[in-house]
This record gives C-alpha cells, sequence and structure tokens, in this order.
C-alpha cells in the first residue's frame, strides 16, 4: 500500500523547476564546455576536429561502466533521503568514493588495449594519431570526473542541485579560458591544437573535485554528517554493487554500441565524420537541459520511492513531461528553420569544404529534431525506472535494442550497402520510438513499486 499523500509532495510544477532549473543550468554548463572545446577545434584544424567524438566517446563509453555504478550513489542518496535517514545519504556517497579509486586503476589499466579499437576499424594516418592521443586525455578526464560523480550523487540526492550548478559553471569558465589559450596558444600558453582542448578538459575536471570536497565543510552538512561516516559499509557497498552494476553495465552498453556507430561513420571519411561531429555537437545543446529535467524528475521519483510515497512518482513523472516537450517545441522550431545558420558555426578552411559539411549535416540535424521528441519521453520515463530500483530491467533493454539499431544496420548501410547518412537517422528516429514504447509499458506494469534499493527500518 503506498503510504498517505504528503502536505509536502514534490508533485507541484513549483518543486519539479525548483530542483530542475540548476541542473538544467549545470547541464548547459557541461554542454558548453563540451561545445566549446569541439568548436575551438573545428576552427583549428578539420581532421583533429573529426577525430574527437570517435575517441572522446570511446573512452566516455570504456569509463561508463564504472562511472555507471558510481553514479547510483544519486538514487541512495535521494531514497535515503526521502526515509528522513540524513547521515546514510553521506555514507553512501564515501561508498562511491571507495568504488571510484579501485575503478580509476582498472580504467588506466584496460586503456591501452581498447586504444588499438581505431586501428581495427581502419582508420589510418593522421586521423588515427589523433584519436589515440585525444582518447587517453579523456580518460584521464574520466577517472578524475568519476570521484566527483560521488560527490555529485551525493549533492543531487538530497535536493542540493545549487551546489552542483556552481561547481559546474566554475569548471566551464575554466575550461573556456584554458581550452582557448592552450589550442591557439594566447595568453602565453604554448600553441597545442586539440591536446590544449583534452588537457583544459583534465585541468578543469580536478578543479571541480576540490570544490565538492570544499563544499563539504557547508554549515547544512552538520545534518548529514559527512566527516562522521566515511568507513567502508559492507551494507551500502553490496547494495550500490547490486543496483550499480546494472545501471553501470547500460551505460557501457550504450555509449559502446554509439562509439561503435561513429566508428563505422567514421569509415565513410573525414567529412562524413565532420558533419556527424557537428550534427551531434548541436543536438548536445538541446538535450543537455531535458537530460537535466529527466535527472531532476529522477531525483524526486527517488525521494518520493524512499519515503514510501508511490502515488506521487506517476503524477511527479506527468509533470515533468510537460516541462520536458514544451521545450522540445524550441528544437523542433530551431533545427528545422534555421539548420543551415546553426550548422555554419563549424566553418571549414575553404568554402567548398564549408559548403559541403553544411549539405550533409543539414537533414541530419532536421531528423534529430524528430528523435529527440522520443527520446525526452523515454530518458525520463527511463530515468524514474531507474531511480526506483528498477535497473535491471534497463540493463536488458539497453543492451540488447541498440545492438541492432546502432552496429548491426549501420554496418549494413555503410558497408554492406552503402547509403546516404539521412537513412541512418532515419534509423535512429524508429530506435528511439521503439525505446518510448518499452519503457512506457515497462512503467504501466508497475513493477518497479516491489523493487527495495535501501533497506527497511
Amino acid at each position: 500500500m503506498d503510504k498517505v499523500y504528503s502536505e509536502e509532495s514534490n508533485t507541484s510544477f513549483r518543486q519539479i523547476i525548483k530542483i530542475t532549473y540548476p541542473v538544467v543550468l549545470s547541464m548547459l554548463s557541461f554542454n558548453a564546455l563540451v561545445f566549446v572545446d569541439r568548436l575551438y577545434v573545428s576552427w583549428y584544424d578539420l581532421t583533429q576536429f573529426a577525430a574527437m567524438l570517435p575517441a572522446s566517446f570511446t573512452a566516455i563509453g570504456l569509463a561508463s561502466i564504472f562511472t555507471g555504478i558510481v553514479g547510483y550513489v544519486s538514487t541512495l542518496s535521494a531514497q535515503y533521503y526521502g526515509a528522513g535517514r540524513y547521515p546514510q545519504c553521506a555514507a553512501a556517497m564515501w561508498q562511491g568514493i571507495y568504488l571510484s579509486i579501485l575503478f580509476a586503476l582498472l580504467l588506466l589499466g584496460i586503456s591501452p588495449i581498447v586504444a588499438s579499437v581505431f586501428q581495427l576499424m581502419g582508420h589510418t594516418g593522421s586521423l588515427l594519431a589523433y584519436e589515440v592521443e585525444y582518447f587517453y586525455l579523456i580518460i584521464i578526464a574520466e577517472c578524475i570526473q568519476m570521484f566527483s560523480i560521488a560527490f555529485f550523487g551525493f549533492y543531487c540526492g538530497i535536493g542540493d542541485t545549487k551546489t552542483t550548478m556552481q561547481v559546474a559553471v566554475l569548471m566551464n569558465i575554466i575550461n573556456v579560458i584554458l581550452a582557448g589559450g592552450l589550442v591557439f596558444g594566447k595568453f602565453g600558453l604554448p600553441e597545442l591544437g586539440m591536446m590544449g582542448s583534452g588537457l583544459a578538459a583534465i585541468i578543469s575536471c580536478l578543479v571541480g573535485l576540490f570544490c565538492y570536497v570544499l563544499f563539504l565543510h557547508k554549515a547544512v552538512m552538520r545534518q548529514y554528517q559527512p566527516w562522521q561516516h566515511y568507513r567502508p559499509n559492507k551494507s551500502l557497498l553490496c547494495s550500490l554493487l547490486r543496483f550499480g552494476l546494472f545501471a553501470g553495465i547500460q551505460s557501457f552498453a550504450e555509449m559502446g554500441y554509439f562509439s561503435i556507430f561513429l566508428l563505422i561513420i567514421g569509415s565513410m571519411g573525414a567529412m562524413n565524420l565532420a558533419a556527424v561531429n557537428a550534427a551531434f555537437a548541436m543536438e548536445a545543446v538541446f538535450i543537455l537541459p531535458v537530460i537535466g529535467m529527466t535527472t531532476a524528475v529522477g531525483i524526486l521519483a527517488g525521494q518520493e520511492k524512499g519515503a514510501g510515497r508511490l502515488g506521487n512518482i506517476p503524477e511527479i513523472l506527468k509533470k515533468g513531461l510537460v516541462l520536458g516537450l514544451s521545450f522540445n517545441v524550441l528544437i523542433l522550431i530551431s533545427c528545422n528553420f534555421f539548420p543551415e545558420q546553426l550548422i555554419s558555426i563549424f566553418h571549414s578552411d575553404t568554402d567548398a569544404d564549408q559548403h559541403h559539411l553544411v549539405s550533409i549535416a543539414t537533414p541530419l540535424l532536421q531528423l534529430t529534431s524528430l528523435w529527440l521528441v522520443f527520446d525526452t519521453i523515454h530518458l525520463m520515463v527511463g530515468s524514474v525506472l531507474k531511480s526506483t530500483g528498477d535497473t535491471r530491467f534497463m540493463m536488458l533493454v539497453y543492451t540488447v535494442v541498440p545492438l541492432f539499431f546502432y552496429v548491426i544496420m549501420p554496418y549494413v548501410f555503410c558497408v554492406w550497402y552503402p547509403l546516404p547518412l539521412s537513412w541512418l537517422w532515419l534509423l535512429l528516429v524508429v530506435y528511439s520510438a521503439t525505446m518510448l514504447l518499452l519503457m512506457a509499458t515497462r512503467f504501466v506494469n508497475g513493477k518497479w513499486k516491489s523493487i527495495k534499493v535501501i533497506e527497511q527500518t
């Protein structure tokens, strides 16, 4: 039985927006970090720009199984917060930190093996060299970011998204300044091109981690006692590994399949890859605010699950979808009425190359705006399922469905029966619609209501 509806529930638009807007600003800030890095490098060298996306996604995909496990700290923290067991929120954070130490060492150990994938996919010459170089830089950044994810999960779980926003904005400012200086050799810094972008990301991640530790001294932390609950906790570690492993495998499969997708496209030439890079860079501008909303809805759903107010969760999801789909109207207008203007900011050295880039990327961007509508719904429903503990289902879906849409069919379209890139984007629209159907069916089924994530008292 669901508990009685609370007068201070999280189902109002005001409460959702209160949690959402710092998350959205944080995601926009992170998006700006990624977007500016790519923009700088696109102005510097088109081949280096083409290498950034497959290299970064391969590195992030490799790290995602570990970051996905650590990231489940947010769900544990949110459910303990909803249950009123505040010190356990901090204890969950520390378990994530301990796992980060182990995972960072594992990630560094297996990176040289994974770096050979670019050559196996047929990439050669300067493109291959740049991909390997940037891959290692992002791996180092991911190792640092893993620790920040544990802190991020704690702050988000207790609803303190303003702290995460402040850290993200500071990281972005530092990255924009450093990347501009290190890519082009400004402000007395060496001219390093794409490598400068990677070094700027590493430094900004270090600053973010330091800020998260510093903020633990805030007066509000007395309620959570983070410095008193630092010891390893077997029960919490088991919960984090049990539910987080499924979430980690989900992240790994999702990012891994997408990395393979990019590597397949990379075999079609640098210009096609540059067009894909431009389209996905613009997609990142639009999707991250949506991801911010889904994160906020997941936080609130987790808090309500911890409090036992299961009846409030569908209302949270409904109002989150209203906000997300309203934002999608702006996406559809921008991508379908001003596609050339959006893509033209990624300029090339010659007018002929620039025209070619715009002609390839324009239909991709227009189709992207369509699949983002489906993505908004399925990501938001999936966030609720994940925050309530239904991570096994999420893992199964994300390991099976994308295999067909991101690997098998793209390989057929690009290698066996070469077709224009727009056919691949139509395939991704179908993928998003399929995921929407699966997530919605699972949520209506109600299996998530009976899953226990935290121990009962």
